[in-house]
């Protein structure tokens, strides 16, 4: 196990640095003959002098008003311009692969509800004529059928959607972990 050094903590430093002032300022003190803590006490006086000129401060009604228009018109304008392009991720151009028996495609869509990237518009395609195909899904079985070449799996032909979305956060995963994305 790895020990750590106390003498190089942050902790040690900073509470070391302020009992060091507090010293100092004490053996300053001291020999200047005045009370113990005087710069401590100075420091205090300062800043409740600055509190109570900040409070004491003239402010005209109108001054906050505008100032409060100001900061919600900016806000507004920031919001209206800013650029609906967000941040992607590295996966984001992975959209289709030929996985198992059939070519899948797919979009990638931000979740706010579950704060992640969630696959949609989840397509599988002919692998006759690459047509997207139309998925039925019944108490009987999956079923696809293409619309142009009327071709049609069912049951064991068809490869399950929920299978396939699996294979390709794990392909995602794997490549991370080999340093491709």
């Amino acid at each position: 196990m790895k020990e750590k050094n106390w003498k190089k903590s942050p902790w040690t430093i900073s509470i070391g640095t302020a009992i060091f002032s507090l010293l100092l300022t004490m053996g300053y003190d001291y020999s200047k003959d005045k009370p113990i803590l005087s710069t401590v006490w100075s420091i205090v006086k300062w800043i409740w002098n600055l509190i109570i000129s900040i409070l004491d401060f003239d402010l005209k009604i109108w001054w906050i008003l505008i100032a409060l228009i100001v900061f919600f018109g900016m806000i507004y304008l920031l919001d209206k311009f800013k650029t609906k392009e967000s941040f992607k991720p590295d996966f984001y151009s992975y959209r289709e692969d030929k996985l198992k028996k059939w070519r899948w495609s797919w979009n990638w869509e931000w979740s706010n509800h579950k704060k992640a990237w969630l696959i949609s518009d989840f397509r599988a395609h002919c692998p006759n004529c690459d047509t997207p195909m139309i998925e039925h899904s019944s108490v009987y079985g999956l079923s696809f059928d293409c619309p142009r070449c009327d071709y049609r799996a069912n049951d064991s032909q068809c490869d399950e959607p929920q299978k396939i979305e699996r294979i390709i956060l794990d392909n995602i995963d794997r490549k991370r972990k080999s340093g491709e994305l």
